[in-house]
């Protein structure tokens, strides 16, 4: 289902509407191995240069304080056509020694960056050799893995160079921008973000009608330094060289980023942009690598190859949400080959509610290293694993404690939004596939509270299929409380953790991990973070379900796994109190 916000600057004439997802739905399970749709071209287009050190030292934007105003609320999740998981509850204790962290960028800095607030943040992280990169809705800022600060924060839009948001002195509106993810590669030595964005009308803060999917790279191997801006055109109404899908002008949800040996791929949800619609299912967006970096640094443009991965169904629904394989660093790269994972509960991702699945979907793009050539010649492919059980996960409960913003509204407390079963953050390392996902679990048959399933699978691709298994999987939960936007980062031996947030009866929210193999998560959740109050903010009421989320991360870095969720750190303004925390844990 989605939800839609309204940001209203003050001083604006208008107000800027903003979509925001989440729902789980179901779709049955198919059993049969497919293509997807024929890959076709589209444009790449240089936008832009951007030195973030020198944006890091101008001001953001004045006297504009927030205002938020809910219009329509997070229905909670459907009953499950599948067994809900009972799976048996772990211990919690503190972070182990030597594992360290620091607060990252919370509401109060994204809300001075751009003038309002936004939930939730969506995490985006990215880390090498000491340096680590956070990218929130709608804040960048550069730490050391120890957390001293190497820039200031800067908006999301002028990292991408583009107009702000809303801009105070001409009383215009430039692009909404969100959903920020990063990546550092370290065979190419770059680094890599994304972000979708949607044109606003100048005037009045109204959706407009084009959208695009855009990239950065970074020119050399400082993440402080030049940053080449691509952009690709998401609109899928027929104009340049997108598809011409039914409810377009459309724009590309959520973008998810990885990358093997040969290319750089990005995977989004097709949504309209004006209207309740359901999804057209996923799109794929694959380009060289190494050409992507040779653009930054003022080469031709590398080709574009881009799948209409909706154009599969399984069970009546267009395929969506695929997650993209990341490789560790020091880790061996699938040859010719990148992997993908999702889920079949399509259904979950358009406007009615979910069934849960007893499956995960295995995709492989082959031919990968024909990314490099003028005319690329790749292929993807699917098949359907059976799995555990995973069902709708329900909203989380929140320790009760004081939340001026609802009392203020003479509203209860409330519970935060565990959205759907969308596969989460994919890694590939000794051959071998690891991701997580939202689930509810309980006695009975009924879900009571979230958790997060895991899965390891041992992919193969051929030349026209590929094939796998489920070769270990399993339940992270919790008692009285729950688990919620798992991510696991793993190294090239597959030591690593799962992060989520840690939320329940006994708990504000708070950052939390759990150690992580490949072999399988170890039995305690440790707590990184506590959370010191419940979330507040305007997204809560008068719905009583707040947004969180949408994502967690987690990247292996130097002997270790950097890790950022989302928890209440204490500083707040009117309308929001969320936080996030950056956590180095030894492996």
């Amino acid at each position: 289902m989605r939800r839609v916000s309204r940001i209203t600057a003050a001083g604006a004439a208008a107000s800027i509407a903003v979509f925001t997802w989440g729902a789980a739905a179901g779709a049955g399970v198919a059993s049969a191995a497919g293509s997807a749709g024929a890959p076709g071209a589209q444009l790449l287009q240089r936008v832009g240069t951007v030195n973030v050190r020198a944006l890091a030292g101008t001001a953001g934007p004045a006297g504009l304080g927030g205002r938020t105003l809910p219009e329509s609320s997070r229905t909670a999740g459907a009953a499950s056509s599948v067994p809900v998981p009972n799976p048996p509850n772990r211990p919690i204790a503190l972070m182990h020694p030597g594992t360290t962290g620091f607060s990252g960028i919370n509401a109060v800095t994204s809300g001075q960056r751009n003038g309002f607030d936004v939930e939730p943040p969506d995490q985006g992280l990215c880390a090498f050799h000491g340096v680590v990169m956070e990218q929130v809705n709608l804040a960048v800022r550069i730490f050391t893995d120890r957390g001293t600060p190497l820039t200031h924060a800067v908006s999301l839009n002028d990292f991408f160079d583009q107009p702000p948001t809303f801009n105070p002195t001409t009383k215009r509106f430039g692009p909404f921008l969100s959903d920020p993810r990063c990546y550092y590669d370290a065979q190419v030595g770059r680094w890599f973000s994304t972000a979708l964005s949607i044109d606003l009308n100048a005037k009045t803060g109204a959706f407009g009608q084009r959208s695009s999917l855009l990239i950065a790279v970074s020119a050399t191997s400082d993440p402080t330094g030049n940053y080449a801006i691509f952009a690709v055109d998401t609109t899928d109404n027929g104009n340049a060289g997108t598809a011409r899908l039914a409810h377009c002008p459309c724009f590309g949800d959520q973008p998810r980023i990885g990358a093997d040996a040969n290319g750089f791929y990005v995977s989004t949800d097709i949504y309209p942009i004006h209207g309740l619609f359901n999804s057209h299912g996923g799109a794929l967006y694959a380009v060289s690598k190494t050409g992507l970096a040779a653009a930054a640094d003022n080469g031709p443009v590398p080709a574009l190859v881009s799948i209409h991965v909706g154009a599969t169904t399984i069970d009546g629904y267009p395929a969506n949400a695929l997650q993209p394989a990341q490789t560790p660093p020091g880790g061996a790269y699938a040859p010719n080959t990148e992997y993908f994972l999702n889920t079949p509960d399509f259904n979950g991702f358009a406007t009615s509610g979910g069934k849960g699945a007893q499956a995960v979907v295995l995709w492989a793009l082959t031919g990968t290293g024909s990314l490099n050539a003028a005319h690329p010649d790749v292929r993807l492919t699917h098949a359907l694993l059976p799995s555990e059980p995973y069902a709708p996960p329900v909203a989380a409960q929140q320790q009760f404690g004081p939340h001026p913003l609802g009392t203020s509204q003479d509203q209860p407390l409330p519970r935060l939004s565990v959205n759907d079963d969308r596969m989460q953050q994919v890694i590939y390392t000794a051959g071998l596939l690891a991701s997580s996902l939202n689930t509810g679990v309980g006695a009975g048959g009924t879900a009571t509270r979230s958790a997060a399933a895991w899965f390891v699978v041992r992919p193969s691709a051929g030349s026209t299929d590929v094939t796998g298994s489920v070769v270990r999987q399993g339940y992270v939960a919790v008692a009285e409380g729950s688990v919620a936007y798992p991510a696991i980062g793993l190294n090239a031996a597959g030591t690593g953790a799962m992060v989520f947030t840690l939320t329940g009866e006994r708990f504000f929210p708070s950052a939390a991990y759990i150690p992580f193999t490949v072999s399988g998560p170890e039995d305690v959740v440790h707590v990184s973070a506590l959370g010191v109050a419940p979330e507040d903010g305007f997204t809560c009421y008068p719905a009583g379900v707040c947004r969180w989320g949408d994502y967690s991360a987690a990247v292996a870095e130097d002997g270790a796994i950097v890790m950022a969720t989302e928890y209440i750190p204490g500083p707040r303004d009117h309308f929001a109190n969320w936080g996030t925390f950056v956590a180095r844990y030894s492996t």
